[in-house]
């Protein structure tokens, strides 16, 4: 038996992670070190719609994020967004591209000269060329801590020679491959070697929010989860929310789900960090109030401008001295938040908002924070919350989804719509902390689940037997 993980998804990230990138990182890392079976690594060519192996070396710098593969020319995996030239013979359309989007193919020839010859003489100069290139927001995804950078290479740099499945093979999608691989063209190759197909999944919040997404990706999306019932031969969810919102969609469409497992996720702050450094400018130890996330509609970033505009004007911010602080890059259909961000009175006052945060930095702003916030709108689990609660801090979190269930008793959670509420909540643990120090007792109760447990227990339910009655995985047209 040997364990087969798709490194597609984290092979197109650039910056710091998100959290379903995190996820696939721990994850693929405890494969890495895995000694259970065998292991192998691939990466989607939408190209050539194949899965190429992956050598171990350039899997744990894709792992660890030191190389990105742009992939922006490349065509869409789904075919859900095809362009003209996507029906072009390869070299034609290599062609094009060389011509339309010279700068980008530079950058990524030089970051695969650089990968490859890393004591080479020209690479200083190499470097220079590429910093010039590049534009200011792309200089700040490279850049790392330690004076390093990210190489942003072509796909060719980290694909190998074709994956060819063998008997007893499961291999393992996760999260945002919907978007990056075709489950169909993998199911078939899967179906015709004998091996199997398996499918970890957060949520399936674009199929039950559509609003929240654009329309492309919820097709996509959509069409993924959806083939993905009737090929794969198992799903590996998150929480008991997941489950339930699973087993409905499944239900709606006269579908059988496959075998699941329900494995929570880890916490990234399982080991609480002691990083050095200074908080960002303007920021005092225990005078602001900490919310991490990505900025999309449906983490509610709007119901906290309303609120702390309410405590600014009845003088709760002002005697307090009390900072509000949204850390994480902007997402999708995010245009209305940003213009209602830039626009608010506190913006660049009491009301700071943080991007391309590293983790040292992070572990800092959580330390040091008064308490944390988390109003999503909806979540399949919530990572910032638990990793809030692992630090010992006191949350107010929402009522959206799973996050009552991976919160239990150990932060409050409001409703979040619930404007008054939060308002009323906030004002009191900041005029009033003692109020909050009951919440902080509680978490320092809480007991994280390490990402070692979860990425281990994420791989065994991978490589579990199948029981008898569970039928091979369906076939259906892509």
């Amino acid at each position: 038996m040997r364990l087969v993980v798709d490194l597609t998804s984290m092979a197109r990230w650039l910056g710091p992670p998100v959290g379903l990138v995190r996820v696939q990182r721990h994850y693929s890392a405890a494969a890495a070190a895995f000694t259970a079976s065998d292991v192998a690594f691939t990466v989607f060519d939408p190209v050539d719609r194949v899965l190429r192996q992956v050598s171990p070396q350039l899997a744990a710098e894709i792992i660890a994020g030191d190389i990105s593969c742009d992939m922006h020319f490349y065509p869409d995996p789904a075919r859900i967004k095809v362009q003209f030239y996507d029906r072009w013979p390869n070299w034609a359309r290599q062609a094009l591209m060389a011509i339309i989007r010279p700068r980008r193919i530079l950058i990524t020839e030089i970051g695969a000269f650089t990968r490859h010859n890393p004591d080479s003489s020209l690479v200083p100069l190499l470097e220079r060329i590429e910093n010039r290139l590049m534009k200011p927001n792309e200089r700040r995804l490279v850049a790392r801590d330690d004076g390093s950078r990210v190489r942003i290479v072509p796909l060719r740099t980290v694909a190998g020679n074709k994956y060819e499945p063998e008997p007893g093979d499961h291999l393992l999608l996760m999260n945002n491959d919907w978007s990056h691989t075709d489950i169909g063209v993998i199911s078939r190759a899967c179906r015709s070697a004998g091996a199997r197909l398996i499918v970890l999944l957060n949520d399936i919040i674009p199929i039950q929010y559509p609003e929240w997404y654009k329309p492309h990706d919820v097709a996509r999306f959509t069409d993924h989860v959806n083939l993905a019932i009737g090929l794969a031969d198992r799903f590996i969810l998150t929480s008991k929310r997941v489950t339930a919102d699973m087993e409905e969609h499944a239900a709606g469409l006269g579908l059988h789900l496959p075998d699941l497992k329900l494995i929570p996720l880890g916490c990234d702050s399982a080991r609480i960090s002691h990083a050095d450094g200074s908080l960002p400018d303007g920021l005092e130890t225990g005078r602001y109030i900490l919310f991490v996330s990505t900025i999309e509609p449906r983490k509610n970033h709007s119901l906290l401008m309303d609120v702390w505009r309410r405590l600014v004007q009845d003088g709760t911010v002002a005697q307090s001295g009390m900072k509000l602080v949204f850390v994480g890059r902007s997402g999708w259909m995010v245009d209305a938040v940003l213009a209602k961000l830039h626009s608010h009175p506190d913006y660049g006052q009491s009301l700071v908002h943080l991007d391309n945060v590293d983790d040292g930095t992070l572990s800092l702003l959580y330390q040091n924070s008064a308490f944390c916030v988390y109003p999503s709108l909806y979540e399949g689990y919530g990572l910032p919350p638990v990793e809030a609660l692992a630090y010992g801090k006191a949350l107010i979190a929402s009522t959206g989804g799973a996050i009552p269930e991976v919160v239990g008793p150990f932060g409050l959670c409001l409703d979040p719509l619930d404007a008054e509420g939060w308002a009323k909540a906030m004002r009191e643990w900041i005029t009033s902390p003692e109020v909050r120090t009951a919440y902080e007792a509680k978490a320092g109760e809480f007991v994280a689940r390490s990402w070692e447990l979860a990425g281990r227990e994420t791989l065994e339910a991978t490589l579990a037997p199948f029981p008898d009655k569970v039928a091979p995985a369906r076939e259906r047209a892509p």
